[in-house]
């Protein structure tokens, strides 16, 4: 083989190393992405959420750290969202997803939707859809794009 022709293979083999690890460039703030959205049940839904981090440091530690996932929730009247109430929840420390860019996974929130229903005989609009929105904090305080969930009849 020449020379040249193995000088050539070295740098197709560098420029694919190099194509593949800028792939895992994640930037530090956390970036979600909604794998899917499903009721369980009548009363229940699984929210499933892929992230990035960067600088890896989503989770929290222990009970001191704030909740990190906020989540808003609307309801949906004639096309129109309705803000209702917020809550949050809290996404644990990842455990052994590190890249050489930071981390990334999965995490899932289960939902219980069933006391909007009682919730609902009080209201004076006839709302019969909700939808979340969500976004995630991590410990440095850098903020995650929102996600949303379809909206869901209850």
């Amino acid at each position: 083989m020449k020379t040249s022709t193995k000088i050539g293979f070295c740098f197709l083999f560098l420029g694919i190393l190099s194509a593949c690890e800028k792939d895992n460039e994640f930037p530090v703030e956390p970036v979600l992405e909604v794998r899917s959205f499903e009721k369980t049940d009548e009363d229940n839904a699984v929210w499933k959420i892929g992230f990035t981090d960067g600088d890896g440091d989503i989770g929290v530690r222990d009970e001191l750290d704030q909740d990190n996932f906020i989540v808003t929730i609307f309801a949906v009247f004639q096309d129109s969202l309705i803000e209702r109430s917020g809550t949050s929840y809290r996404i644990p420390i990842v455990q052994n997803i590190r890249t050489t860019k930071g981390i990334e996974g999965e995490f899932e929130f289960r939902i219980q939707t069933q006391f909007f229903r009682l919730d609902s005989l009080l209201d004076t609009i006839p709302y019969d859809s909700l939808m979340y929105t969500g976004y995630a904090i991590d410990r440095s305080g850098n903020r995650s794009n929102n996600v949303s969930t379809p909206a869901f009849p209850f």
